[in-house]
């Protein structure tokens, strides 16, 4: 008996030990990778939009100021995929060059370039992303120790492409399909996304100060997802060539997101 309550007391304490020294560390980093399904909400009755998907990688870091408050932030790659649906009776418009869509500013009464009218597109985009989180944690119980996470989260578009469906004008280039795929879309997309997010997870500490961290959480976007009205870099037009109103679809973004850490 003697012995089995020598050998639990030595492995609490052997627990306790190697949990404080993940415990004392004030700053962890590391290695970050998540996914996200993505909530689009049309701000407009022009389109409307799939549930999309979010491909996370990047890097961690946690620093605890003090004994259960801390900030986590990092520096994470955003693939980003979103479709929208562009409704019967809006006949939407762009013009396009070879694989680039031709902006507001390239137009001019003399150009021959072929336009497509579109009726859905997918958006393949790539973002550079900065969160900034607010960190209220337990201490460790054995193990693990728990948390909650409340801020924001910067994303700033680094590259878009687009794949298009609908129908090419054939008046134009009657060789063309009715499909134009990856597609470089300068300007549609607005260069900034911002959230507001709140996750729950827990840390659970491997070896010395090694831990691994998996959190969930949801992200409210209060930010335009496209290039708005009033910007020269729009693309997308209502009525014929020589008489046209360029048009930006309104959509923001919320994400349902999980994340898997390894921080050291």
């Amino acid at each position: 008996m003697k012995k089995l309550l020598t050998i639990a007391f030595l492995t609490s304490l052997s627990i306790g030990v190697i949990a404080q020294e993940a415990g004392e560390k004030n700053v962890l980093a590391g290695i970050t990778l998540g996914g996200a399904m993505s909530f689009n909400n049309p701000q407009t009755n022009s389109i409307d939009a799939k549930v999309g998907g979010d491909f996370i990688v990047g890097m961690a870091l946690d620093w605890h100021f003090s004994q259960n408050i801390g900030l986590s932030t990092g520096l994470e790659f955003d693939f980003d995929r979103l479709k929208t649906i562009y409704k019967e009776d809006e006949d939407v418009y762009f013009d396009y060059r070879d694989k680039e869509i031709l902006q507001q500013d390239d137009y001019n009464s003399g150009n021959t370039d072929p336009s497509f009218m579109l009726a859905e597109r997918k958006h393949k985009s790539i973002y550079l992303s900065v969160p900034i989180m607010l960190r209220f944690e337990t201490n460790y119980m054995g193990y693990i120790r728990y948390f909650g996470k409340f801020g924001v989260r910067n994303s700033f578009l680094l590259t878009t492409r687009t794949d298009n469906e609908g129908t090419n004008m054939p008046f134009v280039d009657p060789k063309v399909g009715n499909e134009l795929e990856d597609m470089k879309s300068p300007g549609v997309m607005s260069f900034y996304k911002g959230s507001i997010g709140l996750t729950a997870g827990a840390e659970y500490n491997i070896t010395g100060s090694t831990v691994i961290v998996g959190e969930i959480g949801y992200f409210y976007g209060f930010s335009e997802i496209f290039q708005q009205e009033g910007s020269l870099d729009l693309s997308l037009y209502n009525g014929d060539k020589n008489n046209r109103k360029y048009y930006a679809p309104s959509l923001k973004q919320g994400q349902l997101m999980l994340k898997v850490s390894v921080l050291f």
